[in-house]
């Protein structure tokens, strides 16, 4: 008894529900017919018998349109069913028009809904539409313009995969020359503050995803081409203060800093001195060290440039700031004997590495001219130099343009046959050369 009570609750309710339409309220039969087509399609979709949900979805979506907003996302559901079995390019872009009527239809009927609004509607019609149609011109263009009523409307409220996929759209419109470099950077500002706003809101569980968002929006501003530093660096002055303690913050700003080349900025200055702080690892002493070198403090970055090694456990990292260091006591300090230092401990750790060979050649060559007696045994120093930009042509394909640069640079001031034969060398014999240098070499003449 309390069963058939309770079924004939349901009834009651399912026809107050279907009752009424724009033009006033239908027949009792109406309501009923489309409360049996509520139940039959909502049954044969929960089953995921698509086939046998269509016919009585398509009878509600015509006769009953204010049902329920379930109605449109349960139509959506279908339809994206359809679009994934669908053979044809014919059958696939009937199923997207009809997606787009289901969101139109949406808009008519609950485009005041308090949770899933216009705005929220126009959203997701744009995602589906780029989803479908990403390679037609006219259809970027529309959802750009939904993207962009639909952000006007929800603003804060925005959904981070719609806010995510319109900067991705406005890039493509910009790359087709539909879009001015200044329309994405607003775009790309627009977007970037919401999501702050949303991070700073978001629960743990949440904040990742947002993140993650957020890094790829950045990301799409890389490729664009389009950041121009006055543009960027206000907005993540912004957020440099409203989270200037949190190392990820940091280093994600600085990150973005290097990638657009903006690394000359009071604000770029500000934040690698901040990440050594909180964070004082291989890579942020790094950071301040190549800081000290734009600055023109040598002393300060020699010094960073070592605490960086010292700290660093990776070989190649190590290989790197030691390669750096050799550098700028070679052209700056002129110290060569601690430059080739640096080099030789760089090539230790990275053997196969041209560059720190390249240096060697160049530190040879340049530390010549205080070799030596006369002008004889400062030639021979050029066959040291030729030994290692040979070697970096040999092991760093990378290199070997240079190399071969620097060889036939320097082969023009080796000692020429006579002077060889007054000296009583011969083409190939061993070499030593003595002093800071004490190396072995081949000789050769030019």
């Amino acid at each position: 008894m309390k069963r058939n009570m309770a079924l004939l609750g349901v009834l009651l309710l399912g026809i107050s529900v279907f009752a009424k339409n724009e033009n006033g309220y239908q027949s009792e039969e109406d309501s009923i017919e489309c409360l049996k087509k509520f139940s039959l399609y909502s049954l044969n979709l929960k089953k995921r018998m698509y086939d046998y949900a269509v016919e009585p979805w398509n009878y509600m979506f015509t006769n009953c349109p204010q049902t329920s907003v379930k109605l449109y996302s349960d139509g959506i559901k279908i339809y994206h069913h359809y679009y994934s079995t669908a053979k044809t390019k014919l059958r696939k872009s009937e199923v997207v028009d009809t997606i787009m009527m289901i969101y139109n239809q949406r808009i008519q009927y609950y485009s005041s809904h308090p949770k899933y609004p216009e705005g929220w509607i126009l959203g997701r019609k744009a995602l589906d539409l780029m989803k479908y149609r990403r390679g037609q011109p006219q259809a970027v263009k529309d959802a750009y313009d939904w993207f962009s009523k639909s952000f006007e409307l929800q603003g804060d409220k925005s959904e981070d995969a719609v806010l995510f996929t319109w900067l991705k759209t406005s890039k493509s419109l910009l790359d087709h020359g539909d879009l001015n470099e200044q329309q994405f950077l607003n775009d790309f500002l627009a977007i970037s503050t919401v999501l702050d706003v949303q991070l700073a809101k978001a629960s743990p569980k949440v904040k990742p995803r947002i993140l993650k968002i957020r890094k790829g929006c950045e990301d799409v501003l890389i490729r664009s081409g389009a950041g121009g530093c006055g543009v960027v660096e206000p907005l993540l002055t912004d957020q440099f203060n409203a989270d200037s303690e949190n190392p990820d913050n940091i280093a994600r700003i600085l990150n973005l800093l290097d990638k657009l080349e903006c690394n000359q900025s009071a604000l770029y200055f500000k934040a690698v001195e901040k990440n050594y702080a909180i964070s004082p690892s291989h890579s942020s002493a790094h950071h301040l060290a190549k800081m000290f070198v734009k600055k023109g403090d040598f002393t300060k970055a020699a010094e960073y440039y070592h605490k960086a090694i010292v700290i660093c456990d990776d070989n190649e990292a190590q290989s790197t700031y030691n390669y750096e260091l050799a550098v700028l006591e070679f052209a700056h300090n002129k110290n060569y004997q601690k430059a080739r230092q640096y080099a030789r401990e760089a090539i230790s750790l990275h053997g196969d590495w041209g560059k720190p060979y390249l240096l060697l050649g160049n530190i040879y060559a340049a530390g010549s001219k205080n070799y030596g007696k006369n002008d004889f045994e400062q030639a021979t120093v050029y066959w040291v130099a030729i030994d290692n930009f040979s070697k970096a042509r040999q092991i760093d394909p990378e290199c070997a343009a240079e190399a071969e640069k620097q060889i036939a640079l320097y082969s023009k001031y080796i000692p020429d046959q006579e002077t060889g034969f007054f000296h009583g060398l011969q083409e190939g014999d061993s070499y030593k050369l003595g002093a800071w240098i004490n190396e072995s070499t081949k000789v050769r003449f030019r």
